[in-house]
């Protein structure tokens, strides 16, 4: 099958998706960070896979990488495409903004399905990411069965959770701006500037030993290291992969400064290798 996986990861989750189901559908799997500087994106292939984590879910969705790229897919008409959203367990209408984006650009969502994975600052039991990743090789059979049968119109949206939801979407969305606006240390920028402009509140402590890993491994591109120290270049996506794969736990800040320690969460089977990217 001619497949092309795109992906967006932090934490190796959605990198270990987009692997698995390269895998199963003989394609090629490509880094997001590899093509975002793209006039536009046209992918030579029958079969386009998206997989993205599920980030702020009651404003869009998806990180503000995968809107922009979404938005550089080009002649994708005649294409199935497919995404794959990964989350602890809401995903509201993620997979349903994402084919209002196709729509505008001339093409259709095929399919769309929501992956249960360990949250990336939201601690979980042992047991309990090993009954995710269990779940997860169920799934990606079915999956891969619902891609290679070319069926659509699959959207996996929790709707029971999304009715339950309604009533606080409205107030979610401004505590959502406030947050990043505060850690933005600016009132007036809009949501994605905001996300971008987070990065002002990274702190680093006397552990950092100038690594490099965390500009190695930022698919965003957005650290420099000065003088054997991060320096944050205002391109945030809030992944937390900077705190997150820190060996010496030496970054602090983003959304996990406010209520939440860094739990250096990132997936076990994944290396810091697996996660370079070519920016």
């Amino acid at each position: 099958m001619n497949a092309v996986i795109y992906y967006f990861s932090g934490t190796g989750n959605s990198y270990v998706v987009a692997r698995d189901i390269a895998k199963e559908l003989n394609g090629v799997v490509i880094p997001i960070s590899d093509v975002i500087n793209e006039d536009k994106v046209t992918p030579d292939c029958d079969v386009i896979g998206i997989v993205f984590p599920v980030y702020n879910a009651v404003v869009q969705g998806m990180p503000v990488m995968v809107k922009k790229f979404a938005e550089k897919l080009e002649n994708i008409n005649s294409k199935y495409v497919f995404v794959i959203c990964t989350c602890l367990g809401w995903s509201h209408t993620t997979i349903t903004k994402f084919d209002t984006i196709l729509n505008i650009k001339g093409g259709k969502l095929s399919a769309g399905f929501t992956v249960i994975m360990p949250d990336n600052s939201s601690p979980v039991s042992t047991r309990k990411q090993e009954k995710i990743f269990n779940n997860w090789a169920k799934k990606r059979e079915i999956i891969s069965q619902y891609v290679k049968s070319r069926k659509r119109g699959r959207y996996e949206n929790p709707t029971f959770m999304n009715l339950i939801m309604t009533p606080f979407i409205s107030n979610g969305k401004k505590k959502t701006l406030v947050l990043y606006r505060n850690l933005a240390n600016d009132n007036h920028l809009s949501y994605e500037e905001a996300v971008h402009y987070s990065d002002r509140s990274f702190k680093v402590n006397s552990n950092c030993n100038g690594c490099r890993i965390c500009a190695n491994i930022c698919p965003a591109n957005d650290i420099q290291i000065i003088e054997d120290r991060p320096v944050w270049q205002n391109r945030c996506e809030s992944c937390l992969a900077c705190i997150n794969w820190c060996p010496q736990e030496a970054i602090t800040g983003g959304i996990v400064s406010v209520d939440k320690s860094p739990t250096g969460y990132h997936h076990p089977d994944i290396k810091i290798s697996n996660m370079v990217l070519r920016n």
